[in-house]
């Protein structure tokens, strides 16, 4: 009785990495999918690191908004809204409108504009869509467009790319307040 298991096991085994082998060889011989545009890529990318601050800015306790690991650092709250305005700060530059609310000059709101949770997910949610509007309504060729970025020229591309890295610095702050609050941020969790 005990061999047959064990044969049975065995077969079983054998099917199963059978099967999985094979399919690994008929996808390794599918040809790669074609490139997606560079809007659609740069979208990709910008929506992946929003959707990341609006996870956090949505599941992080209420209560810890002000939290901040010292005090030369912002608080939670803070940093999401930097970023945010950030972003408003890169689309209003490519889009040459005057995009989004009013939230004073530069790229530090203050808290005493957005005073609940609510007020700061709904912000960093909208900078997120607007920003991921501009680039699908401008395409590849938005992309190309150069405009002033400090005391230079840089194509639209950079801007974009610099607010995507920038957000996913305050993201990577971010997780260290999840983690100092024994909390596991929401990407974390899959």
């Amino acid at each position: 009785m005990k061999q047959s298991s064990l044969a049975f096991v065995a077969v079983t085994l054998l099917a199963v990495v059978g099967t999985c082998l094979s399919g690994q060889a008929q996808s390794q011989n599918q040809p790669p999918r074609p490139a997606s545009s560079r809007a659609e890529e740069m979208l990709d990318r910008w929506n992946d690191i929003g959707n990341k601050l609006i996870a956090m800015a949505q599941d992080f306790p209420e209560d810890k908004y002000d939290y901040k690991l010292q005090k030369d650092q912002r608080t939670f709250a803070l940093n999401l809204l930097h970023a945010a305005a950030f972003e408003y700060v890169v689309a209003r530059s490519v889009s040459g409108s005057n995009l989004g609310p009013d939230f004073g000059e530069g790229d530090n709101p203050s808290r005493d504009q957005f005073k609940t949770k609510a007020d700061v997910v709904k912000f960093v949610q909208q900078a997120v869509a607007d920003g991921a509007a501009v680039i699908q309504q401008q395409g590849d060729a938005g992309l190309d467009k150069t405009s002033p970025w400090g005391k230079r020229l840089v194509h639209n591309s950079y801007k974009w790319m610099f607010a995507i890295e920038h957000s996913g610095e305050h993201y990577g702050q971010l997780v260290v307040y999840y983690r100092a609050n024994n909390l596991v941020p929401p990407d974390s969790r899959r």
